[in-house]
């Protein structure tokens, strides 16, 4: 099943594109193929992904790389040391939300099966409580880690940006709606889009 559902979201999505004329978002739909979601697995444990996600906040993605490559080998253990983080680049705010990550996980193991049978009440009262860990990062936490097809991101600026673009003059929530369940594939082919000149 989860094989086939890049192709089917794919599919639903031009469907849904055509019947409410989205004739710009259709255009990249129809020349891209289905995004690689399901198919990519993520091999980092729970603890490191929301620290790449932190790290990566707010920085261009080449500097994101740059830092998580530096980041990695000291926040792969559990001991972590302060001094070293100060000296890789990270922020004051960033090291302190790593070090908070670090100490809840140390106490909590949670699973990615038991997150995936959570509803969204659940995930806040488990995520949003971490210090660093607000509604934006709950939702990436949601969509690469957790792999929700149904998760609408509309405080990211890349969505934003994408959505203005492709949907002149469509409302953005009523836009969303209709591409419920497969709203997660809504949010990376505008990401994607972003990247078009078309």
């Amino acid at each position: 099943m989860k094989n086939n559902l890049d192709h089917k979201a794919h599919k639903k999505c031009i469907q849904i594109a055509k019947k409410n004329n989205h004739k710009k978002f259709l255009n990249i739909l129809k020349n891209a193929d289905p995004v690689n979601y399901f198919n990519k697995d993520n091999k980092l444990s729970l603890r490191l992904f929301i620290m790449k996600t932190i790290i990566g906040q707010q920085i261009s993605v080449s500097a994101a790389k740059a830092i998580w490559h530096k980041a990695y080998p000291i926040v792969r253990k559990k001991n972590i040391n302060v001094d070293v983080l100060k000296n890789i680049g990270l922020s004051k705010m960033k090291q302190e939300y790593i070090l908070s990550i670090n100490k809840y996980f140390l106490k909590k193991n949670i699973s990615k099966s038991y997150l995936q049978n959570c509803d969204i009440t659940k995930l806040e009262n488990i995520f949003l409580p971490i210090k660093g860990v607000g509604p934006w990062t709950l939702n990436i936490i949601r969509i690469f880690y957790i792999k929700d097809s149904d998760v609408w991101l509309p405080e990211d600026l890349g969505i934003r940006k994408s959505f203005n673009r492709f949907f002149t003059d469509f409302d953005m929530i009523e836009v969303s709606n209709l591409y419920k369940p497969y709203r997660t594939y809504l949010c990376l082919y505008l990401w994607r889009a972003l990247e078009s000149k078309s």
